[in-house]
Order: C-alpha cells, then structure tokens, then sequence
C-alpha cells in the first residue's frame, strides 16, 4: 500500500473519533468504554492471525483499532472524572492521567519486540486491552446519576436526575450534609 494513502486512512481516524460523542448520549459511559476497548482488542487479535503478505487487511484492522482506542481513551477521561467522589476528584485525575502517560512510555518497549517476535506486540496490546474491557464492566454507570460528594457516598446507590429541580434538591442536601459533617468535626 501506498504510504501517503495510508497515512490519510489514519488521519481521518481522528475525526471519526468525533462521532462517538452520539454513541456517548445513547449507550452511556460504561457500556461505550467497554464496546471500544472490546472492539480495538478484537482487532488488533485478529490483525495476529493474518500472514505477512496481506497489508490491506492489517491496515484495515489496525485503523479499526485506533479508532477504538481514541473513543475509549476519549470516553476515559470524561468517565473517570465521574467515578472519583468530588473531594478527591482531582487527585483522581491525575491518577488516571499519570497512569496513561506511563503506559505511553512502556510502549516502544512493546515495539522493540517486533524484530524478535513479530507477532507478539499485537499479542500483548490486544490481550491487554481486552482485559481492560473485562475490568470496564465492574465499573458503576454514571451517566445522568448524581456525582457523590463524600468518599462515604461511593458504594451507596445514584438515584437519576431527571430535571433541574433534581439537580436544585441534590445541590441543597448535599450542602445540608457538608454543613453537618463541618459541624460535627469542630471541637
């Protein structure tokens, strides 16, 4: 294949990735995180199973794999900043942020193997990320949910926000209950 085609091919990748914004809407956090790193994995598994001859077919599974990646890793961070109670939310992000950057220095580690095992760094990406889609489904949905406050409210059940007098109600109990637990832990 051309070079500069396939280049393009990925390219436009990216602004497919815009696209999952609707799927966001309609499926929820949880189940478009999981579909995406379900569907990267699957194809970089599959890109494993094809001969070295066949570079049209690679290059379709490996375009499908990177537009998983970029709506999964795009989804994450909106994700992960609901799933951190709001006292240690940005802690939390920084976690999640520090975590992905050390995964993107591990990665030419992964590359190097290729000159002794080619088919081992598709291997490795495909089975990791699938076990990140595994790992995605014992995550809680957060969409339309209220956002805990207190890192005692994270196991507790959201109940769904349904209006603007919800989010009114909520903002006032949950100011009623920092004003207690304030009042509570002076001496």
């Amino acid at each position: 294949m051309n070079i500069y085609i396939t280049q393009l091919i990925f390219g436009l990748v990216d602004f497919l990735r815009l696209s999952c914004i609707w799927l966001l809407n309609i499926f929820g956090w949880k189940k478009c995180q999981g579909g995406f790193l379900l569907l990267s994995g699957i194809s970089c598994l599959l890109a494993f199973f094809f001969p070295e001859g066949t570079p049209l077919e690679v290059t379709v599974l490996a375009v499908i794999a990177k537009l998983g990646i970029f709506c999964s890793f795009s989804t994450a961070y909106v994700y992960s900043a609901e799933l951190f109670p709001t006292v240690i939310r940005q802690s939390g992000l920084g976690l999640v942020s520090m975590s992905a950057r050390i995964g993107g220095m591990i990665i030419p580690l992964f590359v190097l193997l290729q000159h002794d095992y080619p088919a081992l760094p598709m291997a490795l990406f495909g089975s990791a990320v699938i076990v990140a889609a595994g790992l995605s489904v014992l995550l809680p949905e957060t969409v339309n949910k209220e956002l805990p406050d207190q890192t005692s409210q994270v196991g507790k059940s959201r109940r769904k926000v349904n209006s603007k007098n919800d989010l009114e109600n909520g903002h006032n109990q949950t100011t009623a209950e920092n004003r207690n637990f304030i009042e509570s832990t002076r001496v």
